[in-house]
């Protein structure tokens, strides 16, 4: 991750602002910076807390509700719970040491107390530790449980279920149930034709609002119908307007746009 940072302002009037529009970011109230390449795609819920500096690119419809999230790619209609820790920061176990330091010197503000005239050596010879905290990747309609733990720079298939307090160091398959510590695939939610199906028909492209047609407590009922209406073209797929950290950075500017237009679309 790159070390130039993008600063942004989530001020209360901004929040205030963007709420009637099924925008939330209450979990960005704190954060002064993020990865500039970050990206959010409304209408969105953002209350766990953000790391700052993080990357986040997540979709239209995530209710991401609780716990601690850092370099963070999400599908749309992702759901996290209370308690949950995505990207928490690895340490190098191959090094000297596995201490910080080595690789953030200026952690705590310790290069500039300790280092003294030796400060630009310091500062110029530091070592990189890239995988300090890779992205982690759920795809759409993931549920990540209370209290669950998500190793930094995982893969999460597309409709996953991650159980309470589960931890998770390794790539989930799409539609598994992973529960327990480490975390083991209980089960699929379907049989493999029905998740063939759901993966083949990627229904969040589109607005749920716009596929109530299809009873969704009957999956395989509701696959027909979804497919007949998306395949015909009946219904259009969805197109949120993006937040980006330019647009952060200017709050009475971005409450101003929403205020004029609170649903509009990309386009």
């Amino acid at each position: 991750m790159t070390d130039h940072l993008a600063e942004i302002s989530v001020t209360r009037a901004l929040r205030a602002a963007l709420e009637p529009a099924g925008v939330k970011l209450a979990g960005l109230a704190q954060v002064r910076r993020l990865h500039p390449n970050s990206r959010i795609e409304t209408p969105v819920a953002i209350l766990s807390t953000v790391t700052p500096g993080a990357f986040l690119d997540v979709g239209a419809f995530c209710n991401l509700s609780g716990g601690t999230i850092n370099n963070l790619r999400a599908g749309r209609y992702c759901s996290i719970a209370s308690g949950v820790v995505i990207g928490a920061h690895e340490h190098p176990t191959d090094w000297l040491t596995t201490s910080r330091t080595a690789y953030y010197p200026q952690v705590n503000g310790w290069d500039a107390l300790m280092a003294g005239p030796n400060l630009p050596f310091v500062r110029a010879n530091r070592r990189p530790f890239p995988d300090s905290c890779p992205i982690t990747t759920l795809g759409p309609d993931v549920w990540i449980g209370q209290g669950a733990f998500i190793k930094s720079g995982v893969t999460i298939g597309a409709g996953a279920i991650i159980g309470a307090r589960a931890t998770v160091v390794r790539d989930v398959p799409p539609y598994a149930i992973v529960v327990g510590t480490p975390g083991r695939v209980l089960r699929l939610r379907f049989p493999d034709a029905i998740v063939e199906r759901l993966l083949a028909l990627q229904w969040w492209n589109y607005s749920i609002y716009d596929l109530f047609a299809a009873p969704f407590d009957d999956v395989e009922t509701a696959l027909g119908i979804l497919e007949e209406k998306i395949g015909s073209g009946a219904v259009k797929p969805f197109a949120g307007r993006v937040l980006t950290p330019a647009d952060l950075a200017d709050p009475e500017a971005l409450a101003a746009s929403f205020k004029a237009d609170p649903i509009r679309q990309a386009g």
